[in-house]
């Protein structure tokens, strides 16, 4: 009897040696698969946020929409201005003399936007733009609009994603993670194009 009450305790604390194991384990597996999942997110956020700032340098506003940001990335021009010639010594700081003597020309070109922004997988993103990577279809939420700031009117964006969102298929439960929270870039009360995370 002694022999089996023995053998059963060594088996019980192999069983709690493994669920111990487990549990750190499958904690490890989390973390890193939070930090992996956060920063595919926060990246496809400040390409978002290079999308919504040359909107606005054209448009003079920011884009409230996706259809809005995805009609400006396939049918829009971003405006450039190529300078020829050089400012001789004699006029530095005075680039306008320089150019009324014809010392320098300055040339605006238009250039479509698809051949300035995202080249390498510019269809890829345009056609997934609104979806949160991860959520099985999930979309972001995007707003845009005004502040006044020191009695000046202020352009603003937001585009987030929530938490639940993000870590879809994740065994959160109990691990301490705030499923209320939300990734995003840009605010709608503070006139910032960063992101709410820190590097």
């Amino acid at each position: 009897m002694k022999i089996g009450i023995q053998a059963a305790l060594t088996i019980l604390s192999i069983f709690i040696a493994y669920l111990i194991w487990d549990s750190v384990d499958s904690k490890i597996v989390l973390t890193e698969s939070v930090a992996t999942r956060n920063k595919v997110v926060q990246q496809k956020l400040e390409q978002i946020r290079d999308a919504q700032v040359e909107y606005k340098k054209v448009r003079g506003e920011y884009a409230g929409t996706f259809e809005q940001l995805v009609d400006f990335l396939e049918n829009d021009s971003i405006v450039q201005v190529k300078m020829e010639g050089e400012v001789p010594d004699s006029l530095l700081g005075k680039e306008a003399e320089a150019l009324r003597l014809g010392i320098i020309i300055r040339d605006t070109i238009k250039i479509p936007v698809r051949e300035e922004l995202f080249k390498e997988n510019f269809q890829s993103f345009v056609d997934s733009i609104s979806y949160i990577p991860f959520s099985r279809g999930e979309k972001f939420t995007i707003a845009a609009g005004e502040l006044e700031k020191g009695k000046m009117k202020v352009k603003v964006f937001e585009v987030k994603a929530p938490i639940t969102a993000v870590y879809k298929g994740l065994k959160t439960d109990n691990e301490g993670i705030d499923m209320t929270l939300f990734i995003a870039i840009g605010s709608m009360e503070e006139p910032t194009t960063n992101g709410n995370w820190n590097d």
